[in-house]
């Protein structure tokens, strides 16, 4: 290739480029324009600011029905309120004595870890489900009859039956604990239960209620009933013999 070829290649090379950049710039400068003038068509009208216009016509006796009517709502609202709650816990009493089956059956799995067919992880679980069922009852009792002694009373009751979680073990000061075995720690185990159970049963006889469950429990407090009935009836026998 010779020097005015290479010559002529440069300069249409130059050329190309200058035309290519003078149309780019013609193409860009008219799409600036057309937004431009895109825009300024679109661009929204400011709207005067209107004051609010209070509504004609209204008087207090209508702003008092307002009220009457929110009124209305609340104490609808409050009733609702109620019906949940006592549906919730006007059972309460039978709730009680479920919850002392519940701790009867954490006895029988207890007897059951001393015979070697439950683990310890096995009644601790039970255990936990227990307590938290407890736990609900509580609420649901204090919500029925609202009182500290009561309270103090149930947390007692929890308290016991947190004692029997697994392993039980005896503390000292100069010895290190002492696992208890499983006859030994179900013995524990027993009493700590049956002390919960104790406190259910008050609970259950302060709202006049017969806390009886099993069916050895009913039949001993229907004899018991029967012979309180004829020892009436014979004080009742014996002031009339002494009135004669």
């Amino acid at each position: 290739m010779d020097i005015i070829t290479m010559l002529v290649v440069v300069v249409a090379v130059i050329a190309g480029a200058i035309i290519s950049a003078w149309i780019a710039s013609n193409a860009m400068g008219r799409y600036v324009r057309e937004l431009e003038t895109f825009m300024a068509t679109k661009a929204p009208e400011p709207q005067p600011i209107k004051r609010r216009e209070e509504p004609k016509g209204s008087t207090k006796g209508e702003i008092n029905q307002k009220k009457e009517l929110g009124g209305i709502n609340e104490e609808e609202i409050i009733k609702k309120l109620r019906q949940v709650i006592d549906e919730k816990v006007q059972n309460v009493l039978d709730e009680a004595k479920r919850k002392k089956e519940r701790l009867l059956m954490l006895l029988d799995v207890a007897r059951g870890y001393a015979l070697g067919f439950i683990t310890e992880e096995e009644y601790n679980a039970f255990l936990m489900k227990i307590l938290g069922e407890l736990d609900e009852f509580k609420r649901l009792w204090l919500a029925r009859f609202p009182s500290q002694s009561d309270k103090e009373k149930l947390n007692q009751a929890i308290a016991y039956v947190a004692r029997t979680k697994l392993p039980i073990e005896l503390r000292s000061k100069d010895k290190e604990p002492i696992r208890l075995s499983p006859d030994e720690a179900l013995i524990r185990m027993t009493s700590s239960i049956n002390s919960a159970l104790s406190i259910l049963d008050e609970l259950i006889k302060s709202r006049g209620e017969n806390p009886a469950v099993t069916p050895l429990e009913i039949k001993l407090s229907q004899e018991v009933e029967k012979l309180r009935k004829k020892v009436e009836n014979l004080e009742k026998r014996i002031q009339e013999l002494e009135a004669l």
